[in-house]
């Protein structure tokens, strides 16, 4: 399966921007690059970290993000991995000078997922010294015992620089380690706008959380709300054919490419074709729906990607509000709720928006 996106502004099919969407995306990229230049020599040998390896779209977004990114600058990462196959001496071997070490961005930095966590610490550990650049993360500890080996790990280093994308973020990191804090857009921005059909199937789709951050159970009153329209109902977790196949792939040859290719060159190529069909697969979904409505952040942002109405149900502890504040309250097509009653009437007013905007159009 071979799927196009387009990323610019010039090259989208509408001619409109009636949510937008298109400027807010050129501003964040600016940012985030006034940001990121100054940290990542143009010289530089970079390794990037922590692929995603899994099949949660929003992940893949920000690496195909940080890849778009690393492109623009002429950077090609000399050495990838994920946190399952990350070997310290085949890092050590892979950097020139001048050394960055870069850390996948997200949603994991903290004690909520530990295992993808601990392998940025022991990273930390094993390049004292090196340059280790955390991109654009989220951070939330709920465990005293994981934020204390967090602040040792950092006082250790001595030369990490931590990348968050919300000011609570922003103000605990400044509060609790001893490092350089910046403030930064999400890496997926990077990717641009995207092209959307404009004759989804159902009147709403909504996309919900079915992990550990999950705020409550506010899916539940599907089942009980008479909607009068149609809806679909998913999260983004499943992987489809092409997926499978280059997963299969990927394990079957792991042998043989640790001899062959232990910087996992070679492997970027089919971890870039796996993001893209997991951006594709997240696109797919969102376009089921008029409007859409979800709890995850990067439903948030596929959708301005997209030029898309949407409506939002904050996370567990805050993260899409958090990063909302930061970035986004300038775009006009989305609403911040507490509860699925409330999200459907907002859809309800986007609804009632775009049918206006359509007849000014055609009068």
């Amino acid at each position: 399966m071979q799927t196009t996106f387009q990323t610019n502004a010039a090259s989208a099919i509408n001619s409109d921007d009636i949510w937008g969407g298109r400027q807010l995306i050129g501003e964040l990229q600016a940012k985030a690059r006034a940001v990121l230049d100054p940290l990542i020599p143009a010289s530089a040998s970079v390794a990037l970290l922590d692929y995603p390896n899994y099949s949660n779209v929003g992940d893949s977004l920000i690496w195909l993000g940080e890849m778009i990114y690393l492109r623009s600058r002429k950077i090609q990462p000399t050495y990838v991995c994920d946190f399952k196959n990350y070997r310290s001496e085949s890092l050590l071997h892979s950097l020139g000078n001048p050394p960055v070490i870069l850390l996948q961005g997200g949603g994991n930095f903290g004690s909520l997922w530990k295992t993808i966590h601990d392998s940025k610490l022991q990273v930390l550990k094993d390049f004292k010294g090196i340059p280790v650049i955390q991109l654009p993360q989220s951070i939330h500890f709920n465990d005293d015992v994981v934020l204390e080996k967090t602040k040792q790990a950092i006082s250790q280093h001595g030369n990490f620089t931590l990348v968050v994308r919300d000011q609570p973020s922003y103000d605990f990191a400044t509060n609790q380690f001893d490092c350089k804090v910046l403030l930064c857009p999400d890496m997926a921005f990077f990717i641009g706008p995207i092209s959307s059909i404009k004759h989804p199937k159902f009147d709403r789709f909504i996309l919900s959380r079915t992990d550990h951050e999950k705020s409550n159970n506010w899916i539940d009153d599907l089942s009980r709300l008479d909607t009068g329209i149609t809806v679909d109902q998913n999260d983004w977790l499943d992987q489809q054919a092409m997926e499978k196949i280059l997963n299969r792939i990927q394990q079957h040859t792991s042998g043989f490419r640790s001899v062959v290719d232990p910087s996992n060159k070679a492997l970027l190529l089919l971890w870039n074709a796996l993001a893209k069909a997991r951006l594709a697969r997240g696109k797919a979904l969102l376009e089921r729906g008029r409007v859409v409505i979800s709890d995850r952040l990067h439903v948030h942002i596929l959708s301005i990607l997209l030029n898309k109405p949407h409506v939002l149900i904050d996370n567990s502890y805050g993260k899409l509000g958090n990063f909302h504040q930061a970035w986004t309250t300038h775009y006009r097509g989305v609403k911040f709720v507490c509860n699925l009653e409330a999200a459907l009437d907002a859809a309800s007013n986007f609804d009632a928006q775009m049918h206006r905007l359509n007849s000014m159009a055609s009068a």
